[in-house]
């Protein structure tokens, strides 16, 4: 793998992680348990990796 795929990766996993954290702590204080705003950030963090890689894989077939 190149070394700016490698950086983009990074970039992606990076905001990714930051939407989880925002999601999961977003559902925390509109009242929910600490279990179910963690399985909200996992969900958020997934939708965003899967949705970033889909679009870098279109992106990269252009």
């Amino acid at each position: 793998m190149s070394g700016i795929r490698m950086i983009w990766l990074a970039l992606m996993l990076q905001l990714a992680v930051m939407v989880a954290l925002i999601g999961g702590l977003i559902s925390r204080l509109d009242g929910a348990t600490p279990a179910h705003a963690v399985f909200v950030g996992a969900g958020a963090f997934s939708g965003t990796v899967l949705l970033l890689l889909a679009m870098a894989s279109f992106l990269e077939r252009r």
